[in-house]
């Protein structure tokens, strides 16, 4: 029995190298040869701390205050489900610095004057229009969220 299972394996080698041979290598000997080396007699962690010992964080104080309170929550909210979508394998520390980042950016990119002409306007607004409005602006968001997360 032994025999017959050893016979069947070399009769079934070449298909077997025929596969292996057609695996698509994920980078090509060239790229190998590019990539970085690791040194273990360098201490890359210490490199890294001293390129970045003298960095600040940019001061974002007051960059937010002419928005609303339930528009940073839904940003914030908004920002969360993108990072969480596109980045699923950062740790967690990771995905609150790009909350942050986005966030801030979106707020820095935004008009100011146009953001404030809109909330004059919603302010003019009747009870009815209001609750309209939210309803609109509540199912707008619902259908963006579900697009993320599909």
């Amino acid at each position: 029995m032994l025999l017959y299972i050893i016979m069947e394996i070399v009769e079934h080698i070449d298909e077997v190298e025929k596969v292996e041979n057609n695996i698509q290598q994920p980078f090509t000997p060239e790229e190998l040869m590019d990539a970085d080396k690791y040194d273990p007699n360098i201490d890359y962690r210490k490199e890294l701390l001293k390129k970045y010992e003298n960095y600040e964080a940019p001061d974002y104080t007051g960059v937010d205050d002419f928005v609303e309170e339930k528009d940073k929550v839904a940003l914030i909210r908004y920002c969360d489900i993108l990072v969480k979508k596109n980045f699923p394998n950062f740790p967690s520390s990771m995905e609150e610095i790009l909350v942050k980042k986005m966030y801030y950016d979106t707020i820095l990119n935004m008009s100011k004057e146009d953001y404030l002409e809109e909330k004059r306007q919603q302010n003019n607004l009747s009870t009815i229009d209001k609750e309209l409005q939210k309803i609109k602006d509540e199912d707008n968001i619902e259908y963006a969220i579900n697009q993320l997360k599909e």
